[in-house]
């Protein structure tokens, strides 16, 4: 991987597109690889427009998926360690450049008051450059079933609402328990997209209030994610 910022967030944003790692048990389930495949086939369904000279594909209701991907991960969280033995944790869009040091190899990272620390990895030991391609994120949701949606000064998030009918309805359809721990969320998402992509092109604006909910309070952090 090269060391610069738009390197580093194609393949972390490559990551979390894979990050099915919620509860399908419950409300709490978010599929991204659904979302993913769900708001890109809603683009190809819309067609293309011409912008600035380049072919673009529209999603229906103007949402922009990829987008939202990135600004998740220039929020990323990354522990970082100076030469006097101090830590410290910033924000991915908060690096002002990366780099290599001398014969070690370490990550370097340059903030923009030309500060110098190293990248950690999960376990607090200064990266090596020939560890980036082993990086992946995690989205931290801890704090955000406390909070209130967006547009609510007063109701508590109760979870996503849309994508646990969704849930439901495929699963009574199909005849699918969950409860028997066979099915993993991806071949869940797999079987909800086979079967119901074009009722759920008309759900995008409610699932995008869900997702709206995740950009506002919700963080990535990084994980080392070696094979």
């Amino acid at each position: 991987m090269t060391l610069d910022y738009e390197n580093i967030e194609t393949h972390l944003g490559d990551y979390l597109r894979h990050a099915d790692n919620l509860d399908i048990h419950s409300d709490h389930f978010f599929p991204i690889t659904l979302l993913d495949r769900i708001f890109h086939y809603s683009e190809h369904q819309h067609g293309t427009e011409i912008e600035g000279g380049k072919k673009i594909h529209r999603n229906f209701h103007g949402h922009d998926f990829d987008r939202w991907i990135d600004n998740l991960i220039a929020r990323t969280k990354l522990d970082l360690h100076d030469s006097d033995g101090e830590t410290a944790t910033v924000e991915l869009v908060d690096i002002d450049a990366f780099s290599i040091g001398n014969a070690d190899g370490e990550v370097l990272v340059t903030l923009p008051d030309e500060t110098t620390y190293t990248l950690l990895d999960h376990n607090g030991n200064k990266l090596q450059a020939h560890e980036l391609e082993d990086l992946g994120v995690e989205l931290d949701i801890s704090e955000m079933f406390n909070r209130p949606p967006v547009d609510s000064d007063s109701e508590q998030y109760m979870g996503f609402g849309t994508l646990a009918q969704i849930v439901r309805v495929v699963c009574e359809r199909s005849g699918l328990k969950l409860e028997d721990g066979k099915m993993t969320a991806a071949d869940l998402s797999e079987r909800i997209f086979r079967h119901f992509h074009d009722e759920l092109l008309p759900l995008i604006p409610s699932l995008w209030n869900d997702m709206e909910h995740i950009a506002h309070y919700a963080r990535c952090r990084i994980i080392y994610a070696a094979h």
